[in-house]
């Protein structure tokens, strides 16, 4: 398309929407597309060692984070600015302006439902979220062998002939970024200043000399194909790198293999890529470790980088060399590899959601910590939340905030009319429920809009079903759709529930009346009921069967009720909990609680694990408690933060000891750990001397970052965490 207009108001998008408009929806979405990749920056990054994609989205245009965009202010600026295209932009005002997906997901939501999320009582759709591409399909077919399954299918499914003609455009468009890339390869190297740097830049043209219509035929030409698609969708989780590189790593010398690797890594860096995955086992139990898994965490350690987040999948056949190495990276403190346990995660698929083994076993994180089965769904992305330490507030309110004084939520009943702990537990379930039903119906009207309004054809080409099915990445079209919803404040709820079943159901020392007024003044002129809640009976982290149980039952009834709710995109909703950086935020949203924590405080539970501080028994006894969860039930991410001194790590017997207790959790039924290698001395002091510890790395909710750009409250939950070790 030659449009005089796209060079000089650089809206490439809008113009070939509105240029194939008439054709459908999805032709018009992959004509706009091709037009911005007519256009888009072509970089080669000397420090990557590849070329990668930039994007050219100003005024409107598509991400696949965010769905479509109009930026009306932008618009009309450059209305202004040019007066004479000014047919041009009425026109793709009347066609686009309704679409610009952030726009209608706010507008979907009614009051009530805006004053839960803004209170942080829950949240549901909102984003178009991660997902894990068939990156390995991609470079095993290459564009040809997606057409022919493009032909195939539109015979079988005529009516969506539309569809199918924006992933053709799609297809276009990469495969003229090819030739782009061939010919700037080539031109610098005519520039270059060195033998070695021509060299390496010739041998990139040759990629696109075959790349991307048919498959790579080494390692550098895999890395380079994989990289204009990745770069291209923002650079977002690649999944199970080890799996998909292996037949072309193998074809390339060992060194000069790992220096294109530890080039990615260094993109995988600097773009903030959020999750590769290494290792696992097959639907039989085997292992599937390779040279690649050991290359990556060779690179882990080596630099010392916070991201990428890197998931390391372990089972009872992984070959111990590739523990060990995990190990000494965590020793790093970095807090990367996070750990996840085949035996908890691939059950769950299968038992809950019916996924076949073998695609169970191809799974893979995206994001932080959310599960995908690589190249085949579309469920793996955080879909809501609800604050479980929230919905027990409402119960002792009748309804009411006690941040905002506002009635928010259903009466559950008069607290003081219950006469059995039952009674608390049945009003409990109820909120819960209600909650949860809330997050799920604002998800789903999310997935709806962007369904209708967003389609994605980039993530329809690389997820298995949707061309299968005719249909759309966003509207069912994968071959699994299902959803995760999160839990928030799961031990403060929990500890709430005990200290009320023992201080008023068991020891008579208060009515839930008194509870109730106390926590309405937040322990105003109560220090010592205050006190009591808080001290006893034992708190969950520290292996108590009482408090244990009531964690396990209070799960399960989450995850249970999540699982009889069906998505938009056609799936089921399932459990996880992985608060990222939310937690502070949460805590101080909640108002006083029955476990004794004053109104605000950010310090609440970040992880599946105690309230930070409140696990005083040790590791082992931490573990046993969280073993009482049903980790088979969760869907998602469902995250153990845990902390050690680094000193464990520097003798071996600690180094053993960690391991074994890895080992023993996993044994368990464990899904997931994350681990913290620090001294306490140092949180302490980077809080006071941060320029003395930029490089000082923490695991937050599922992810890793820096101590320093953390926000304070953030920071105090993590010195809070009890550190083993010490």
């Amino acid at each position: 398309m030659k449009l005089p207009y796209i060079s000089e108001i650089a809206e490439p998008f809008a113009a070939g929407y509105l240029a194939a408009a008439e054709k459908g929806p999805y032709a018009a979405m992959g004509e706009g597309l091709y037009a911005e990749g007519e256009v888009f920056p072509i970089e080669y990054d000397a420090e990557v060692g590849l070329f990668q994609c930039g994007r050219l989205v100003e005024g409107a245009g598509f991400l696949s984070g965010s769905g479509m965009i109009w930026r009306g202010n932008v618009m009309r600026d450059k209305k202004e600015k040019f007066p004479e295209y000014a047919p041009f932009f009425e026109a793709a005002e009347k066609a686009l302006s309704d679409c610009d997906t952030g726009s209608r997901i706010w507008q979907c939501f009614t009051e009530n439902e805006r004053k839960l999320m803004a209170n942080k009582t829950l949240w549901g759709g909102t984003w178009a979220g991660h997902t894990v591409p068939d990156f390995g399909g991609l470079l095993e077919m290459g564009t040809s062998g997606i057409r022919a399954l493009i032909t195939r299918y539109r015979k079988v499914h005529p009516y969506a002939a539309d569809f199918y003609d924006g992933l053709e455009r799609v297809l276009d468009l990469f495969e003229n970024v090819g030739q782009r890339v061939k010919a700037e390869a080539e031109r610098l190297a005519a520039e270059a200043e060195t033998e070695a740097e021509k060299a390496h830049l010739l041998a990139l043209a040759k990629t696109m000399e075959t790349c991307p219509q048919n498959p790579p035929y080494d390692f550098l030409s895999a890395a380079q194909f994989f990289w204009l698609f990745f770069s291209y969708d923002g650079y977002d989780s690649p999944g199970r790198l080890d799996q998909i590189f292996l037949p072309y790593w193998v074809k390339t010398p060992y060194d000069e293999a790992f220096a294109i690797l530890e080039g990615m890594w260094q993109g995988f860096h600097k773009h903030r890529t959020w999750n590769i995955c290494i290792s696992g086992s097959d639907e039989n139990g085997n292992d599937t470790t390779n040279e690649i898994s050991f290359a990556i965490l060779e690179l882990v350690k080596k630099y010392r980088y916070q991201t990428p987040n890197l998931t390391m999948r372990c089972h009872d056949n992984t070959d111990p060399a590739l523990l060990r190495s995990a190990a000494e990276a965590l020793a790093e403190g970095c807090g990367i590899p996070a750990l996840y346990n085949d035996r908890a995660v691939c059950r769950m698929f299968i038992e809950e959601l019916g996924i076949p083994p073998k695609d169970a076993h191809n799974y893979a994180m995206n994001g932080c910590n959310q599960i995908d089965i690589q190249g085949k769904s579309h469920m793996g992305l955080e879909d809501g939340e609800v604050n479980l330490y929230k919905c027990l507030e409402y119960v002792m309110t009748r309804g009411k905030c006690l941040t905002s004084g506002e009635i928010v939520a259903e009466d559950t009943g008069d607290p003081a009319e219950f006469a059995s702990f039952e009674d608390v537990m049945n009003a409990f379930r109820k909120q819960v429920e209600d909650m949860t039903d809330i997050a799920c119906r604002l998800s789903n009207k999310c997935q709806k809009i962007h369904g209708e309004c967003a389609p994605n054809l980039w993530r329809s080409v690389m997820i298995r079903g949707c061309i299968e099915n005719g249909r759309d990445f966003k509207a069912g079209g994968p071959m699994y759709n299902h959803g995760q919803i999160l839990a928030e404040g799961l031990a403060d709820a929990v500890d709430s529930l005990a200290a009320i079943r023992y201080h008023v159901f068991e020891k008579k020392n208060f009515t839930m009346a008194q509870i109730a007024e106390a926590m309405e003044n937040d322990f105003a002129g109560n220090e010592p009921m205050r006190k009591m809640l808080s001290e006893k009976p034992a708190r969950f982290g520290n292996g108590d069967p009482e408090t244990d149980a009531l964690a396990g039952e209070v799960t399960e009834h989450f995850f249970r009720h999540l699982l009889t709710i069906r998505t938009w995109r056609g799936g089921w909703y399932s459990g996880g909990c992985s608060p990222f950086s939310r937690a502070a935020s949460y805590g101080r949203c909640v108002g006083a609680g029955a476990n004794g924590r004053h109104c605000g405080d950010p310090i609440i539970a970040d992880s599946i694990g105690a309230v930070p501080g409140r696990d005083a028994e040790g590791p082992t006894a931490l573990l046993d408690s969280v073993l009482h969860l049903p980790h088979h039930l969760a869907g998602s991410g469902f995250i153990l933060n845990i902390k050690f001194d680094k000193a464990v790590f520097r003798t071996e017997a600690g180094m053993e000891n960690f391991m074994a207790l890895w080992k023993a959790f996993f044994e368990g039924g464990g899904q997931q750990l994350s681990v913290t290698v620090v001294s306490q001395e140092d949180l302490l002091d980077a809080k006071v001397h941060p320029e003395n510890h930029r490089n000082l790395i923490v695991r937050v909710g599922g992810y890793s970052d820096y101590f320093v750009n953390l926000e304070e409250g953030l920071q105090d939950n993590v010195i809070a965490r009890t550190g083993y070790g010490r």
